[in-house]
């Protein structure tokens, strides 16, 4: 019998501990309008109320495309979103300043709105923002895409999460390097989050944009009838598909992508390879946004087969 305890003994020191389920929160394309600067308030408040959560995400568009681009706006839509008692991470969206070069909005020049927007929300660097901020890697403490410190990614319990910069264009860009070097970020970025997945073995990932890259979705047969081209990829982000598919297919496991942009809630499967075969691995949750104010809790389950669920949550 002491033999038999021994050997027990020595081998359970040895076996990986189960992974801890946990929740996050996913706000984006809010608030638009003072209208509704209470209502996300009461938001602020309902998560700071819900046990467990670890996070907040935001998906971009901190205020609407036509609102004041002006440096007291910007830095009072960042405090406002200070309030979040945990850690907030932000990756921007169009509205946040590609859309600050019209003129409703204060005719700025676009890239230098960027550059201010990077300065107010992403002011420390390795970490977060929120109340409680958390450490993690951004790509910019590489040298090659230096300046993207809203780039970001982090691990916890097992799963992977990278938030990237990704928006769509509906004009051609005023400066097309500029478009072309955000891309290859986003993209090397993408490829950099699923390569820390394989190497540390992974159970997840998520990743979270502002665009919408499936602005409609559905049976691709069906909608070939029914509306002929108009689920084929965005032009601009031409660059994300193959990527995605490809990453996806070597990953193996559960992916959840996280986009704001089109402000409908919805969890679907849009993402198919060029033989028009469904990438079954890969879910696509797109949040509330204008004039809906509401936010989506996800639950991680590590050691589940689909690892995460999606709890939507009404604010009234």
């Amino acid at each position: 019998m002491p033999f038999f305890f021994g050997i027990v003994l020595f081998i359970c020191p040895l076996l990986a501990s189960p992974a801890e389920s946990f929740s996050f929160a996913v706000v984006g394309d809010n608030p638009y309008g003072d209208a509704n600067i209470s209502r996300y308030e009461s938001l602020i408040d309902q998560v700071n109320s819900t046990a467990d959560i670890e996070w907040v995400i935001h998906l971009g568009d901190v205020k609407a495309g036509e609102e004041d681009c002006s440096d007291k706006e910007l830095l009072r839509r960042f405090n406002l979103n200070q309030k979040f008692n945990v850690p907030l991470i932000v990756t921007p969206g169009d509205n946040d300043w590609l859309d600050c070069k019209r003129e409703a909005a204060g005719a700025f020049n676009e890239y230098e709105r960027l550059e201010h927007f990077r300065q107010i929300f992403y002011p420390k660097r390795g970490f977060s923002t929120g109340r409680r901020p958390m450490e993690l890697s951004q790509q910019s403490e590489g040298a090659d895409f230096s300046e993207f410190v809203e780039n970001s990614l982090w691990e916890y319990e097992s799963i992977v999460f990278a938030a990237v910069h990704v928006v769509a264009l509906t004009s051609p860009a005023t400066d097309p390097t500029q478009k072309t070097k955000r891309d290859n970020a986003a993209a090397a970025w993408i490829a950099n989050a699923f390569r820390v997945a394989k190497e540390k073995d992974s159970k997840g990932i998520f990743l979270a944009v502002q665009a919408d890259p499936w602005i409609l979705s559905g049976p691709r047969s069906l909608a070939r009838r029914l509306c002929g081209d108009c689920m084929d990829p965005r032009p601009t982000l031409a660059w994300l598909y193959p990527l995605l598919v490809e990453q996806s297919r070597d990953f193996g496991k559960p992916i959840m992508f996280a986009n704001g942009s089109t402000h409908i809630f919805r969890l679907d499967k849009p993402l198919y390879d060029q033989r028009n075969r469904l990438v079954e691995n890969f879910t696509r949750l797109e949040g509330f946004g204008n004039p809906s104010v509401h936010w989506v809790n996800v639950l991680v389950e590590p050691d589940k087969p689909w690892v995460f669920s999606v709890r939507e949550q009404l604010v009234n």
